[in-house]
């Protein structure tokens, strides 16, 4: 799963402030099939997501280097979770998955 990375001209001032927005941007970057395959996941395969986003989502949205907003939203989803511990790149991919799979599930038409 890969999205479109942040533009390197992008100051801390254009970076997004809330995990709403990273997802927003996020559901816009990513392929519909990865979408789509993400819908399906259960929440505990989202480690296999995890092991592939999180890396980038830090460095891309600049979680450990100055964007002080975003990790302070993340913090405040961190109390709704079962791993009070869950980094801030899991915190944005778990409100992916829910976000996914409200909008992204495939049904059969009859």
């Amino acid at each position: 799963m890969m999205f479109q990375p942040v533009s390197p001209e992008t100051t801390a001032v254009d970076l997004p402030r809330d995990v709403d927005e990273v997802v927003r941007i996020l559901i816009q970057d990513i392929s519909l099939r990865d979408r789509v395959v993400m819908a399906h996941l259960g929440e505990d395969e989202l480690d296999r997501v995890y092991s592939g986003m999180a890396g980038i989502i830090r460095k891309e949205f600049r979680l450990h280097s100055g964007n002080i907003e975003l990790l302070a939203s993340c913090r405040s989803y961190l109390g709704r979770m079962e791993n009070p511990f869950a980094d801030p790149a899991m915190v944005i991919i778990r409100e992916l998955w829910k976000k996914v799979k409200q909008t992204h599930r495939l049904h059969i038409v009859k």
